[in-house]
């Protein structure tokens, strides 16, 4: 920047008052160049910006006493009243109470400050204590001088004694660059920096200079509002669901084992039940489960079977299924919308976020986000659970290529998985696989209900290239603010 003429007058007035006295503050500032404080902050930046000055940030504390901070200063502290009474012979707590009120604040922080003893109701000062009443006190000082750091500081927030503010003191210096230009500065003549329909109307715009504007001056960053990476990864599988004619649903976090793990027929001495592997509310509160007729089939399912011609696992704990957990699967919020009467054929889906307990690392967290859903109606078979996953391959994950292996789940039979070529590699993208009938009839379910989930984390980690799962829960503005939104 070499000419002048493009600076706003404020900026001018800034430099002149600069290249006379440098290393003036705000106020200084304000007296020099008759601009006020608010007016040399937004100018002082614009300066900085242009690489025309520079500052200097000093941040102080200013210490005001309270109206407790000023009774104390006038009359003494607390602790040093009651250390006078001490020593003049009345050490008994009991009588002391009803003469100082403010002896429970005495006492602690003469307790605290090791200058009395208490044995046996009785008071007595220590060599420490007597010291303290022939010499000022730090906090005495800080007080009067209005200064105080550390322990001192922390002392009078605890006992609200003063009000702290912490005040911000700059002081300007032109650099090199702004010091050359200062000199070509002559003196500052009143410009129209915008034109008013006032000044149309009068003429008056004739009478003064326009004063040019720069357009190559670089602007602060301000950063537009946007979705945080990982919610746009979500709300953009959420919209392609449901353009594929799924309905949303949802469930609660706190779940009843009853629907996280008994009505998917997972017997209750599974591995899976332990606190090793699943957050347990602390809390002697049982939950409830509305519909009985639900909750005697699910129990009959897991003693004998009931009548889906399995053999059951041959034990049932009533008290255990209405225990209270965090939910570690959405599949809990597939079986209630199995037990509230779907629509038959129907399409459902759901995204939530599940809790395990785990060892934290670039791969593992405790919390994490499940999509999965059902599908039910008459001769649904496993030729189209493979289609549904095919397009969620192609269409979700994005996937060149799908592929399916065999697999196992402990509520579906027959199970599958499903592997998306993603970037050159094949990924672990879902698990599949239909209801079996322990997990439907004892729900109502007399129809095929094919069941599938999708890996979020593992899927997302690749679409918005990032190598450590702590990463989509990132509250770092910095990040949030360079990420590229997909």
């Amino acid at each position: 920047m070499s000419n002048s003429n493009i600076l706003h007058p404020h900026e001018r007035k800034i430099l002149l008052a600069l290249k006379e006295n440098d290393g003036l503050d705000v106020s200084q500032l304000s007296q020099k160049t008759g601009l006020s404080e608010a007016s040399i902050h937004k100018a002082s930046q614009w300066l900085k910006i242009k690489g025309l000055l520079e500052y200097e940030e000093e941040r102080k504390i200013k210490i005001k006493p309270t109206s407790e901070g000023e009774s104390y200063l006038k009359d003494g502290f607390p602790e040093k009243k009651l250390l006078k009474v001490i020593l003049k012979g009345e050490n008994e707590i009991n009588s002391l109470k009803t003469k100082y009120p403010n002896l429970s604040i005495a006492l602690a922080w003469a307790k605290k400050k090791g200058w009395i003893n208490i044995d046996k109701g009785k008071l007595k000062a220590t060599p420490s204590g007597k010291r303290a009443l022939t010499i000022e006190m730090p906090i005495e000082r800080a007080l009067k001088e209005g200064r105080a750091t550390g322990e001192i500081l922390e002392e009078m927030k605890r006992r609200k004694l003063a009000e702290i503010q912490e005040i911000s003191h700059r002081t300007f210096r032109l650099t090199q660059k702004g010091r050359t230009l200062a000199s070509r500065i002559g003196d500052v003549k009143d410009e129209i920096g915008q034109l008013t329909p006032e000044m149309i109307k009068t003429g008056a715009w004739r009478k003064k200079p326009f004063r040019p504007y720069d357009l190559n001056t670089p602007i602060p960053v301000t950063p537009l509002a946007k979705y945080h990476p990982y919610t746009k990864f979500i709300n953009k599988i959420r919209q392609k669901l449901i353009t594929l004619g799924f309905q949303e649903v949802s469930g609660p976090y706190v779940e009843l084992e009853f629907w996280n793990s008994d009505a998917l027929f997972m017997p209750q001495d599974h591995p899976a039940r332990s606190i090793h592997d699943v957050f347990v509310i602390k809390t002697e509160k049982k939950g409830k489960i509305k519909n009985k007729m639900i909750l005697e089939r699910v129990a009959e399912t897991h003693k004998n079977g009931w009548i889906t011609g399995s053999c059951g696992w041959g034990f049932w704990n009533p008290k255990q299924t209405l225990n209270l957990i965090l939910r570690s699967q959405t599949t809990a919020v597939s079986v209630r919308t199995l037990a509230n009467k779907p629509e038959i054929p129907g399409k459902y889906f759901t995204i939530g976020r599940v809790f395990r307990p785990d060892e934290i690392d670039a791969t593992h967290f405790i919390e994490f986000h499940q999509c999965e859903g059902i599908v039910l109606g008459e001769n649904l078979t496993f030729r189209h659970l493979l289609g549904y996953l095919r397009i969620f391959g192609k269409e979700i994950a994005g996937a060149e290529k799908v592929r399916f292996r065999p697999s196992y789940f402990p509520f579906t039979e027959p199970s599958v998985e499903l592997d998306c070529f993603i970037n050159g590699k094949w990924i672990e993208v879902g698990g599949a696989g239909i209801f079996r009938p322990e997990v439907t009839q004892p729900l109502g379910i007399n129809v095929p209900v094919l069941a599938w989930g999708i890996g979020f984390e593992r899927l997302s980690m690749i679409k918005l290239n990032v190598n450590d799962i702590r990463k989509l829960y990132n509250d770092d503005l910095e990040w949030l603010r360079k990420k590229t939104v997909i």
